[in-house]
């Protein structure tokens, strides 16, 4: 019996889950026609989908929770060859022992002409086959965007290497402000507020024009921010917190009416 976990543990998110679950069947279906390992002489056909299918879908599971248990803590990525192999020979003896069972439930008479030491081999010789045949397949699709990633990496954008400067704490939060102090930046997020070496000009650009308004020449405010403010609220100046509240000038007060008004 086969694999067909192995065979999308390195796929992408967005179409993996549902290969896990559609190439186990197509598989089972495959070797339930075919006839495999000399299921022929003692099943049904009918007999023999139930038998692969259910075989298929068990041996699945544990593979494909392997993969996503090693790519997590271990790769962080996709998985290479030598691991896809390694699961397919780890879930054998397990493999091998479903399918003898399954073999007891659905046709007793064959046990008498396979052991669980051959019922393993096969076992592993198909998972061998699948991981193979599965690596090769999805590497062909990786390449454009493993090295998209390994660009990135190279060269982060403007926004991360303005959070890369913010403690951890508050590396992912959400900026809603940013004022400037002498050299210094005061980045203020949704988690609390940071000091880092930045003149406030960089800090505007690694947000992007679309991030927010410069309502001062000292401040800029995130839009989520600008859109909560009001007209009257804005003769003192932006709230961002109850103890800060941000002033604006007559520029910044035409850019906030523009959000208001877009």
């Amino acid at each position: 019996m086969t694999i067909p976990g192995i065979f999308s543990a390195a796929a992408p998110l967005q179409w993996r889950r549902p290969a896990a679950i559609l190439l186990p069947l197509v598989v089972a279906t495959a070797l339930a026609v075919t006839g495999a390992f000399g299921t022929y002489v003692s099943m049904t056909l009918p007999l023999r989908l139930l038998h692969f299918a259910g075989v298929a879908i068990a041996i699945c599971a544990i593979a494909f929770a392997l993969c996503e248990i090693v790519q997590r803590f271990w790769f962080g990525g996709a998985l290479p060859f030598w691991a896809m192999l390694a699961i397919g020979a780890i879930t054998a003896p397990v493999g091998g022992w479903i399918v003898l069972e399954a073999l007891g439930l659905s046709a007793p008479r064959a046990l008498a002409h396979v052991t669980y030491s051959e019922l393993t081999i096969q076992v592993l010789l198909s998972n061998l086959a699948i991981a193979s045949l599965g690596w090769t397949l999805l590497r062909q699709s990786r390449p454009q965007s493993t090295a998209c990633e390994a660009q990135q990496q190279l060269h982060p954008t403007t926004d991360q290497a303005l959070r890369a400067k913010l403690p951890v704490g508050i590396r992912n939060a959400a900026i809603l402000a940013l004022s400037a102090e002498d050299h210094y930046v005061r980045v203020r997020t949704d988690r609390g507020e940071a000091l880092i070496l930045m003149n406030l000009a960089a800090a505007i650009a690694a947000l992007g024009e679309d991030g927010g308004v410069r309502v001062h020449r000292s401040h800029w405010v995130s839009h989520q921010l600008a859109e909560k403010a009001s007209m009257r609220a804005c003769r003192r100046g932006v709230r961002v917190n109850d103890d800060t509240v941000l002033p604006v000038s007559r520029s910044g007060r035409k850019l906030l009416n523009e959000v208001w008004t877009g």
